[in-house]
């Protein structure tokens, strides 16, 4: 029996959780507007997941972690346009770019994000097809423990929250107009160094969130 409702009503870690519990196997997708994402499981444990639009593609991923160089995304790129039904990530390791446990880690990375992603969204309608599976052919599955997913989406809901209050859009554009290094009472991480100097008065926040 298909479940199906509305965000507004019902959150999706509930949803989720309620799924998980349930050892069901199926699909979940969730649609806001234009956004469009989804959540395989397979007796209650999430598979695959992803979010239309999201700059989140493995080479990206890969690229931005350090795991890859970006002459290797381009050869693996310019075979994959070669061989439309191969996969990137089989690519770079056939190539020897990557190892097969590391692609198999930054996968997991990447369909947990997702996950995590979706746990944002409060507005908008789901619908869970039971039974549907996605196409093996075309994306690497794994087996994630629904529990764990919904505690870190929860913390990061939660942090979420907080730091809307002090950024209301993605939008807003931050400039420095006095260094805090030069303060001697500022003790600052590594992160809020690595943002200071792309604080130019241009950057959105978005900007900021992709370069760094």
């Amino acid at each position: 029996m298909a479940i199906e409702g509305s965000l507004a009503d019902v959150g999706l870690a509930d949803i989720c959780q309620l799924l998980a519990l349930g050892r069901k196997t199926g699909c979940l997708t969730v649609t806001d507007r234009s956004n469009f994402g989804y959540i395989y499981f397979e007796n209650g444990r999430v598979i695959f997941a992803s979010v239309l639009n999201r700059p989140d593609r493995l080479g990206d991923l890969l690229l931005k972690n350090g795991a890859i160089r970006r002459d290797d995304l381009s050869r693996a790129m310019e075979e994959q346009s070669r061989q439309s039904g191969k996969r990137l990530g089989e690519i770079l390791v056939g190539l020897g770019a990557l190892y097969q446990e590391d692609l198999e880690r930054w996968i997991t990375v990447q369909i947990e994000e997702a996950v995590y992603h979706l746990f944002t969204w409060n507005q908008g309608s789901f619908h869970f097809n039971p039974d549907e599976r996605p196409d093996e052919s075309q994306v690497f599955l794994v087996s994630l423990n629904a529990d764990g997913l919904l505690m870190e989406g929860a913390r990061r809901v939660d942090e979420w929250s907080l730091i809307e209050r002090k950024i209301s859009s993605m939008e807003i554009i931050f400039k420095m107009v006095r260094d805090p290094q030069e303060q001697e009472d500022v003790d600052l991480s590594i992160n809020q160094k690595k943002l200071l100097p792309l604080m130019d008065g241009n950057r959105t926040v978005n900007d900021l969130v992709r370069d760094s």
